[in-house]
């Protein structure tokens, strides 16, 4: 029994040390481009928009002393280009290819429960900034790229002292591992659309990926959901197999991690009509408290 007992932990161990972190995570390493006109955090695996210099863009995103740990930190400053607002941008990808533009995602296959890190922030007139951990898949049968979970946090009231964030992965699709992660942050959170404050700022400095291994998988897998029919463009019906499907708590989610509805099932069979909803492919997921214990997939078709 010791024995098999050393073995259990040793495996845990190995396990614990092959579970992804985030390279750079702490950004004390920053590297000048040809020109040396700015810093890049070092290793390729974080993209900015800095590049945009060469074309007499603002400097957005560089290595600051003020730091939670180590030497350096990221610091993210949102600026005009003109008649454009360029939020502080800091993004796992590259910027480049075809046009001067982040390719967002890295090569990532685990399953982490958290996304944490440390965070000051100067926000001006009211501004918010934005941090997300995004795990994706493709998927070959719709030739679409799927969203697996994400972890997003709006950062809305300043900080003036470094900060923990602690933001759980809420999972919509389980059972598949991700293929990439795209982790972003922004000194305007909706820079998307050139909205924001000039002078907003970000700091960010000591990034953490937890896990929880398990969490995620089904706690149940002798408990099945029906559904049918799938393809539908109507009524959606369903078979709970479990003396209490008033426990469950169902929630239904497309396959790019929109969530559509909740509910608790009426019985063990149980319908919905999803004639308004969109064509594509939807999962559901039955949960117990915050364990999950099934799911299904069905397609809408028009």
């Amino acid at each position: 029994m010791k024995n098999l007992i050393v073995l259990i932990l040793s495996f845990l161990v190995l396990q614990a040390m092959a579970q992804t972190q985030i390279p750079e995570a702490g950004f004390n390493n920053w590297s000048p481009n040809s020109m040396n006109t700015y810093f890049e955090p070092t290793g390729g695996w974080w993209a900015t928009l800095n590049a945009l210099e060469s074309l007499g863009g603002p400097v957005t995103v560089s290595p600051t002393t003020d730091v939670h740990t180590g030497e350096y930190a990221a610091l993210l400053e949102t600026k005009l280009w003109g008649e454009f607002l360029i939020s502080g941008l800091l993004v796992s990808g590259s910027f480049g290819g075809t046009e001067p533009v982040i390719e967002e995602g890295q090569p990532f296959t685990d399953k982490p429960s958290k996304f944490k890190g440390w965070y000051k922030y100067s926000p001006v007139n009211g501004d918010s900034a934005g941090m997300a951990a995004i795990l994706t898949r493709y998927n070959t049968e719709t030739d679409q790229t799927d969203t697996l979970a994400e972890a997003i946090q709006a950062i809305t009231e300043a900080a003036t002292e470094y900060s923990q964030f602690e933001i759980d992965f809420d999972y919509y699709i389980t059972g598949v591992n991700p293929d990439t992660i795209t982790i972003v942050f922004s000194s305007s959170g909706d820079a998307a659309n050139f909205q924001g404050e000039v002078g907003s700022t970000l700091w960010i400095d000591d990034l953490l990926l937890e896990y929880s291994t398990g969490l995620y998988e089904s706690l149940a897998p002798e408990f099945t959901i029906n559904l049918y029919p799938s393809p539908t463009d109507g009524q959606l019906f369903m078979e709970f197999n479990t003396s209490h499907p008033e426990e469950l708590i169902c929630y239904i989610y497309s396959m790019d991690g929109r969530f559509i509805q909740s509910f608790t099932p009426s019985g063990k069979k149980h319908n919905i009509d999803v004639s308004s909803w969109q064509h594509g492919r939807y999962i559901l997921q039955a949960y117990v408290g915050k364990n999950l214990y099934s799911s299904a997939k069905f397609v809408i078709a028009r």
